[in-house]
């Protein structure tokens, strides 16, 4: 190579990273005299006794730290060509997304409502009526029934009458007063190991009627 071509080249390069250095300090400058702008609007907003004082300078310092952000991270994300759209999702993603019906719980099933009061004392007293007789448990359950009546029962009030078959019994109680069907409840039944159902409440004459009716112990009435 002769020493004039390599003398154009050495020229060349030279211009070459000359040009470049201006442009980095073109930049640079650029960079600078923003910060500077902002660093001035730092010191107005600080001087301000204006109402907005707080908003101004708060405004200010937030454009500082974005510029401060952006200046030392530099853009890495590729620039999309003018004009190309975004390529559409395929008919398998679509129809994946649309297909979430395992990922979605079934709906509870529908629950009938509760049976209203006079349709369990239906069924309890249909219940009792279509039982056989255990003679074993019946005449045990009586018993047991009497034995509670005689001891908790208050003066003046009686059992008008009382029969047991297979899993229930059946009584009616007589009162003076409902207060004195209440005290009974309360103490009277505390031996029957089974549960109780109070069928019927009803005033008739100078008598409160109570019909209940006992379960064998494990044993539920059909509410």
């Amino acid at each position: 190579m002769s020493s004039k071509l390599q003398t154009v080249l050495a020229l060349v390069n030279t211009a070459a990273i000359a040009g470049v250095g201006l442009t980095l300090a073109g930049h640079q400058r650029a960079s600078d005299e923003a910060m500077e702008e902002l660093r001035a609007q730092v010191r107005r907003a600080n001087a301000s006794t204006d109402a907005n004082l707080a908003d101004r300078r708060a405004a200010a310092e937030t454009a500082m730290r974005l510029w401060a952000a952006n200046a030392a991270r530099p853009s890495t994300a590729p620039h999309a060509r003018p004009g190309t759209p975004e390529a559409a999702p395929s008919g398998e993603a679509v129809a994946a997304e649309d297909s979430g019906d395992g990922d979605v719980p079934p709906p509870p099933p529908i629950r009938p409502p509760p049976a209203s009061f006079e349709q369990s004392r239906t069924r309890v007293f249909n219940a009792f009526a279509a039982e056989p007789v255990d003679g074993d448990w019946s005449a045990s359950a009586s018993r047991t029934l009497d034995d509670a009546f005689r001891a908790h029962l208050p003066g003046t009030s009686r059992v008008k009458s009382l029969e047991c078959r297979a899993t229930l019994c059946r009584v009616e109680l007589v009162h003076r007063a409902q207060a004195d069907h209440g005290a009974f409840l309360m103490n009277g039944l505390r031996t029957w190991p089974g549960s109780v159902f109070i069928a019927n409440e009803a005033q008739e004459g100078n008598d409160y009627v109570v019909t209940l009716l006992a379960s064998k112990e494990g044993t539920n009435p059909p509410l």
